[in-house]
């Protein structure tokens, strides 16, 4: 084994991260240690569609990282890879959270921090051995799943290698380099899942290894992507006195910080001389009740205070809030667009509450029956997946969608010129592009959450058909029917088949499936465990079936044990069905 692919997985739903090309740093440190123990390594980005598959389907083994939003992509790509027998590993944080349902797409599963167990999971895969003593890793055996323990002691941030982003395929058109100077965060925000995987301690690495790597990169933009850059602050001068004394010049450079550090004026003085261009805030509310649900340890005064005083150093100002909370009303929505508006917050997001999955608020809701949906990809803190508890759903949507076009006007682009530059100008006119190009793509969420609002929370049998079998006397002693189960619940469809199905049936399932209204559900789940095709043109009929009903449906999921029958849906050779929309695989191992 010594070709190995990483992918980091793209949504294809619309927000705003989709179009920021930046990687997250988890593979290419995983790449580095990888390259420096011999392998050949190379990293992509991308939607299932986008992707080299050529190149892809040449590698002896493919990691798969994902986020909550990006794991339905990812189960895409692991379904496709799966069928060319190709060993797949899915780590990251949704992998983390939801082991048991990974695994189902996967071989393998890494949980938590993975540098400690990446390499010694390749190693023992390449020796054909069970990978029963690595930390963290969840894998099959006997046809059950096995999960390690995870490991307890915490990735030291020095002894991981400086990332070569050069493995990343089309390295050179990254707008923005990340840099990575520690991982946890102290705080402990209700709706966050950080501290869940990287924990509450904070682990810095040190000032001459970051050092060392930003010599990498002068004259170039860089994004410290810690979670709270400046959580101690003593080390963050420290950092700005090492890039000022060894005179690294960055075009600029930006960091996600809280609002307390606006209360240091030789911070702030030094984050200007070293170049700080802008940060991003977590102001998550005004709401004073919101912000300690929230658990925040801020006051709406302190945001006031720290909105003026980075502006008094000319730094741009990137607010990000938070709106859903059960003491949120459409008032707190509408009155935050205003209060954004005469603060000259240069640029702003306005995100839906998100409860990611096995996170305390999820728990919370779910065990209150407030879950919509368990479609993951629309977990991306742009699409309402919960009833709030004093606004409809459908309400909390379009308020939000309605609060950024109100930021994002035309007559606000030139606010800030004066204030913090060009800058400001160019980050609100891709706004007022991008939330409005999000607006006319998810238009059909809003006669979604109608649905689930109505929709009873419960399975409920829509169709039962038995279908004679067509063909020979033989086929008929084989299945002697088709047997069609249609139920629906949250706003899914599940579509079961068993027994034997010729190219009729399919017609027969055209006419059954025809009037109904897909528009009102987010995905159409297909199991055909038990289903037999009289031939292959029968199978690939199928296939054609499935493809034209994806084009009516938010997300397809196909279930299969036969891996003969997986080809047909995601048949290298063939451009179209490789393109079915919103697409993913599973074949069952039991």
């Amino acid at each position: 084994m010594k070709k190995i692919i990483l992918i980091e997985p793209q949504s294809q739903e619309d927000h705003v991260y989709k179009h920021v090309r930046m990687p997250r740093l988890g593979l290419p440190i995983l790449g580095t240690q990888l390259r420096e123990a011999g392998y050949d390594v190379q990293i992509f980005m991308g939607t299932g569609g986008s992707l080299p598959w050529k190149k892809i389907l040449q590698a002896d083994l493919v990691g798969v990282s994902t986020t909550t939003a990006t794991c339905r992509e990812a189960y895409q790509i692991a379904g496709k890879l799966r069928t060319h027998r190709i060993p797949v590993v899915i780590g990251g944080m949704h992998a983390t959270f939801m082991p048991n349902e990974a695994l189902l797409f996967a071989d393998y599963i890494i949980r938590g921090e993975a540098e400690y167990s990446f390499l010694p999971l390749v190693r023992a895969i390449e020796s054909g051995i069970i990978p029963e003593n690595i930390p963290g890793v969840s894998y099959w055996l006997d046809n059950k799943q096995r999960h390690n323990k995870l490991l307890k002691t915490r990735v030291d941030m020095d002894v991981l290698p400086i990332p070569d982003l050069s493995l990343l395929d089309k390295s050179s058109s990254l707008l923005s380099i990340p840099v990575m100077t520690s991982r946890g965060c102290p705080y402990n925000c209700t709706f966050c899942c950080v501290t869940e995987v990287f924990g509450r301690r904070y682990r810095h690495r040190s000032t001459a290894s970051i050092l060392e790597e930003l010599e990498r990169y002068r004259g170039k933009n860089v994004f410290f992507c810690d979670d709270n850059f400046a959580a101690k602050p003593e080390l963050t001068k420290e950092l700005l006195r090492g890039m000022l004394d060894n005179d690294i010049k960055l075009k600029g450079w930006g960091a996600q910080v809280r609002v307390d550090v606006a209360r240091d004026d030789e911070l702030l003085l030094l984050m200007k001389r070293a170049g700080c261009a802008i940060v991003y805030i977590g102001f998550e509310s005004i709401n004073p009740a919101t912000l300690e649900k929230y658990n925040k340890q801020q006051t709406v005064a302190d945001i006031e205070e720290a909105i003026r005083r980075f502006h008094d150093y000319r730094i741009r100002i990137h607010g990000m809030f938070v709106f859903g909370a059960d003491t949120d009303t459409v008032e707190t929505i509408r009155q935050t667009a205003r209060f954004a508006h005469q603060a000259r917050i240069d640029s702003i997001q306005f995100m839906v509450l998100t409860p990611f999955p096995n996170t305390p608020l999820y728990d919370r809701l779910e065990s209150e029956g407030r879950i919509l949906t368990h479609d993951w990809s629309l977990y991306d803190g742009h699409h309402t997946v919960f009833k709030p508890a004093l606004l409809a759903p459908e309400v909390l949507q379009f308020e939000t969608v309605k609060a950024m076009k109100s930021f994002y006007s035309l007559k606000n682009i030139l606010q800030n010129l004066t204030l913090t530059g060009f800058g400001s100008v160019i980050h609100r006119a891709i706004g007022w592009a991008l939330i409005r190009h999000f607006e006319r793509r998810n238009r059909w969420y809003g006669s979604l959450l109608e649905h689930y609002k109505q929709a009873d929370p419960y399975p409920v049998p829509l169709l039962y058909r038995r279908l004679k079998v067509t063909g020979s006397k033989k086929q008929q002693a084989v299945a002697g029917q088709l047997k069609i189960l249609l139920t629906e619940q949250k706003g899914i469809l599940h579509l079961k088949l068993r027994g034997l199905a010729d190219r009729l049936h399919i017609k027969e399932l055209k006419i059954l499936l025809k009037e109904l209204s897909t528009g009102q559900h987010s995905q159409l789940n297909v199991n055909i465990e038990g289903l037999h095709f009289v031939s292959d043109q029968a199978a690939l009929n199928f296939s054609i079936f499935l493809n034209q009903l994806g084009a009516r449906i938010h997300r397809l999921q196909v279930v299969t044990t036969a891996e003969k029958h997986a080809r047909y849906f995601l048949s290298a050779g063939t451009k179209k069905r490789r393109q079915l929309p919103h697409f993913e695989l599973l074949i069952n191992r039991t």
